[in-house]
């Protein structure tokens, strides 16, 4: 499952990292590309008998959308990030969720640094898919690494 999970999620949050640098926007599509992998994971997931990873899947995307929602109401964020961040949460499940985020979040603090340092003016809109393929990638990358993949 991790093969697919590389291969979907990372492939639909490069795209969205793609299209949110080039034009501020995180196309529907890719969302629903992303709803209908996590379909066919949990009918899959149910289908083995493992109900409770199907249940964290839809625990830990919930958790992430409404974590992103808050932001997303007053106007710090984007619906596409929120509704993003809904398929991430799905599909990394409620085991790899919470690392994930604190590598998202992480990493978040030193982009916003970073902008904060070079001036970046407080209207303009920042990106943060390629934030999330970014703390996708070492999240990954840290759990290879420490044997825990």
């Amino acid at each position: 499952m991790l093969i697919a999970n590389w291969i979907v999620l990372g492939g639909l949050l490069l795209g969205a990292a793609g299209t949110d640098l080039a034009w501020r926007r995180i196309p529907n599509s890719l969302t629903c590309i992303g709803l209908g992998a996590f379909a066919l994971l949990a009918g899959w997931l149910y289908y083995r008998g493992n109900a409770e990873i199907a249940s964290g899947c839809l625990l830990a995307g919930a958790l992430a959308f409404f974590v992103h929602l808050i932001p997303y109401l007053f106007h710090v964020m984007g619906a596409g990030d929120v509704k993003l961040a809904l398929v991430t949460g799905l599909l990394l499940g409620w085991e790899a969720w919470p690392g994930y985020m604190s590598v998202f979040c992480l990493l978040s603090l030193l982009v916003s640094g970073a902008l904060l340092l070079t001036g970046k003016r407080k209207n303009e809109p920042i990106p943060l898919a390629p934030v999330m393929a970014a703390a996708y990638m070492l999240y990954w990358f840290l759990r290879a690494y420490t044997g825990s993949a």
